[in-house]
């Protein structure tokens, strides 16, 4: 069906007395416009290389905020040529496109950005893309002796294989970390047995392996469009999730000032490692979730790790995600005492020199 737009036309503005606080309150409302404005997130939207129309982009505050509506704001649909802009102020957000209000039905399109959350810069348009999926039926749970989930993993309809199933109980932390459990998924069949209680369900497939890390692009990953799944006792549920992978055509453009810490990883020779992440935390013993973390060192011992906040900062140095620290484990921490590093305000990248050693327990 066609979309038209309606034309609305100004009249007659009658005597200047009423004209005078008309324009006062226009002059007001110009001069009240908030200084992010020309800040926020742009990019293309596409369902497999093709342009859906309608689709709008929505930015929220935290996950749990998808599902609930609690939006911060939606851009006007997509241009004739899949292209958006959001204006937002400066911060970090999680960010939907879809084609639907409310409750989605078959057909309508959806896409959670895998790279959430998303930072915004002061005076600079953030570049995000957004590969669709299409929605298919979701039957009603069925009623049996045990409670889960099961379905299928696919990608353009393919079953994809070797790939990882996530279930999380919390969305707080933006999915980071092994979560309530992750189940291998070896032929795109699962089905999980799960007790009653709500969760949120993702799938992952890295290109270089393994279960955790950034998804980067030509990752395969998705995250259920119908999180978080609510499973009451004797509940089977249906979750078939379609991945989708990061697509760098879609997210091109201007990357914005880079603010962190750059650095090099070097081994007991003072030697450049390759492969080898940087994390980072807020606390100086380093436990628990890290707030950010690199991609892995390059052939030089080079990194990058963006950071949103001046700190202060602690740093380490490892070859894996999680988990006590392995046997022959490249491992080693950034010695800037108890204070931690913190970004100045006149010098907004810090470089560094993190020197690691093999563990031996």
């Amino acid at each position: 069906m066609m979309k038209t737009r309606k034309k609305f036309y100004l009249g007659s503005m009658g005597p200047v007395g009423l004209m005078r606080p008309i324009i006062i309150s226009l002059v007001l409302l110009a001069l009240a416009v908030p200084a992010w404005a020309a800040s926020g997130v742009q990019g293309r939207v596409a369902w497999r290389g093709e342009l859906v129309e309608g689709v709008q982009v929505h930015a929220y505050g935290a996950i749990a905020d998808i599902p609930a509506g609690r939006v911060l704001a939606v851009s006007p649909p997509v241009d004739v040529d899949g292209s958006y802009r959001l204006d937002l102020p400066p911060g970090d957000y999680y960010l939907v496109a879809r084609d639907f209000e409310g409750e989605p039905g078959p057909g309508n399109h959806f896409c959670y950005y895998s790279g959430a959350p998303v930072r915004v810069s002061a005076e600079h348009y953030t570049n995000v893309g957004f590969n669709l999926i299409r929605l298919g039926e979701t039957p009603p749970p069925q009623p049996g002796e045990m409670s889960g989930i099961e379905g299928e993993i696919t990608f353009e309809e393919e079953l994809l294989e070797r790939v990882y199933l996530y279930v999380y109980t919390d969305s707080a932390r933006g999915f980071k970390g092994p979560g309530y459990t992750i189940q291998p998924v070896e032929s795109g069949h699962f089905r999980l047995r799960l007790p009653p209680g709500e969760y949120w369900v993702l799938a992952r497939k890295r290109a270089q392996g393994g279960m955790f890390g950034p998804i980067e692009i030509g990752d395969y990953f998705n995250y259920y469009y119908g999180n978080p799944v609510r499973i009451a006792a004797g509940e089977m549920h249906r979750v078939d999730i379609e991945t989708i992978t990061r697509l760098a055509l879609l997210e091109e453009g201007e990357a914005p000032a880079f603010r962190g810490v750059r650095g090099v990883v070097t081994g007991p020779q003072d030697e450049p490692l390759a492969g080898v992440r940087v994390f980072a935390y807020r606390n100086p013993e380093m436990t628990g979730h890290p707030e950010v973390f690199s991609a892995a060192t390059d052939a030089a011992g080079h990194f990058e790790l963006p950071l949103g906040a001046d700190g202060p900062w602690h740093l380490l140095a490892r070859q894996s995600f999680g988990g006590p620290v392995g046997e022959g484990e490249w491992y080693g921490r950034y010695e800037a005492g108890a204070a931690g590093l913190t970004l100045s305000a006149e010098g907004s990248v810090s470089e560094v020199r993190i020197r690691v050693e093999k563990k031996s327990l």
